[in-house]
C-alpha cells in the first residue's frame, strides 16, 4: 500500500511492471537462476572482485569495505610513483 502526501492510499505491487502482470513463482525462479550464475562466476579462481563496481560513485570513499580495498591510497596517487601517498 502506498500512502500519499494528500492522504490518498493506493495499492501497489511488485508483480506488475509496465502494465504486465508477473508471476511471483516465475520471478523467484528467475532471481534464483541469476544468483546461481553469479555464484558460479565468482566461484572461479580467475574471477576477481571489483571494489568499485559503480564508476559514478568514484569519489565516494566511505563505503563499508573501502578500507580493505585501500581506496583512499589508490585514489590519492598520481601518474608517477612520486605522487603516491605513503
Amino acid at each position: 500500500m502506498r500512502l500519499k502526501a494528500n492522504g490518498e492510499v493506493s495499492p501497489e505491487t511488485i508483480l506488475e511492471h509496465r502494465g504486465a502482470r508477473k508471476d511471483a513463482v516465475a520471478l523467484s525462479e528467475k532471481a534464483w537462476s541469476h544468483l546461481e550464475r553469479l555464484l558460479l562466476h565468482y566461484g572461479q579462481v580467475e574471477t576477481g572482485y571489483k571494489s568499485r563496481a559503480l564508476p559514478f560513485r568514484e569519489g565516494d570513499t566511505d563505503g563499508d569495505y573501502d578500507h580493505l580495498a585501500r581506496v583512499l591510497e589508490w585514489s590519492a596517487g598520481g601518474d608517477d610513483a612520486e605522487d603516491a601517498v605513503e
